[in-house]
């Protein structure tokens, strides 16, 4: 198992948090947590694990936050902080006739497992990729989160709003003119 794919578990998380939109908060009961996350949780939250990961969804909005505005000790200090907080317990495994590998320990809350699988993931990420990695979507209205992985650490949309930036970008090439001449100036 590839530990530093539990880093989208950050993102996820992060991007649960109540839009410009005025959607609910996905993470306000935890049946909506369930309906949110649950394909990626180890059972069935109880409201103590809403708790824990609404606190854990702040935290990582202030790692990505701070790393994307160049402020990479504070983003770092923050990941120590959860590192202490939601320690990993890592177990080797072997399955499906695959050579000995690295799991996370299926034990404690369903929060405390999807917090250490997020942080370690996150960490990893950092310590191999950099903290200019994380970002925050360029969009001012939008504070969804992203991990770059371009080969130039280009990327400045999150994925819902790259998808519409290349849309638009698409639509101006179609409808520039193939004379190379410049378009009237409206009067």
């Amino acid at each position: 198992m590839n530990l530093s794919s539990y880093a989208e578990l950050a993102v996820r998380l992060a991007n649960t948090a109540t839009g410009a939109g005025g959607e609910p908060d996905a993470l306000s009961t935890p049946a909506d947590c369930a309906a949110s996350l649950g394909d990626c949780l180890a059972g069935q939250p109880t409201r103590r694990d809403v708790a824990v990961l609404r606190y854990l969804r702040e935290e990582f909005c202030a790692v990505f936050t701070a790393a994307a505005t160049g402020h990479d000790k504070e983003a770092v200090d923050r990941l120590n902080a959860l590192l202490i907080q939601f320690p990993i317990h890592p177990e080797l495994s072997s399955h499906d006739d695959q050579r000995w590998h690295v799991h996370l320990a299926s034990q404690g809350s369903v929060s405390d497992r999807y917090a250490a699988g997020a942080v370690i993931g996150v960490s990893l990420m950092v310590s191999l990729h950099g903290v200019s990695r994380l970002g925050v979507c360029a969009i001012a209205s939008c504070h969804r989160v992203f991990i770059d992985a371009s080969p130039g650490n280009s990327r400045r949309y999150c994925a819902e709003h790259s998808a519409t930036r290349g849309n638009v970008s698409a639509l101006r090439r179609q409808s520039a003119p193939v004379t190379g001449e410049a378009p009237a100036a409206a009067s």
